[in-house]
């Protein structure tokens, strides 16, 4: 099992690997119902997910949260 401390990361995608030596391995594609991890960092609310547009390789979006898109989904649902 592999741990990543998303919430010491800069917003920006990441993508995982492994270093073995002088090889680096890729980490297998990140799985799409991986719940996305949310956090507040300096009183602001802040996630990680899966990066779709990632292709084969495991990769997160991290960023914060953005404020008025969040309070106008939830007003209209």
């Amino acid at each position: 099992m592999v741990r990543v401390p998303v919430t010491e990361l800069p917003a920006g995608l990441w993508e995982g690997r492994v270093h073995l030596g002088p090889w680096t391995v890729p980490l297998p594609s990140t799985p799409l119902n991986l719940a996305p991890a949310k956090w507040r960092r300096r009183g602001l609310p802040w996630y990680a997910r899966p990066a779709v547009e990632s292709g084969e390789a495991f990769t997160l979006r991290v960023a914060r949260t953005d404020l008025v898109r969040a309070v106008t989904r939830r007003l209209n649902s």
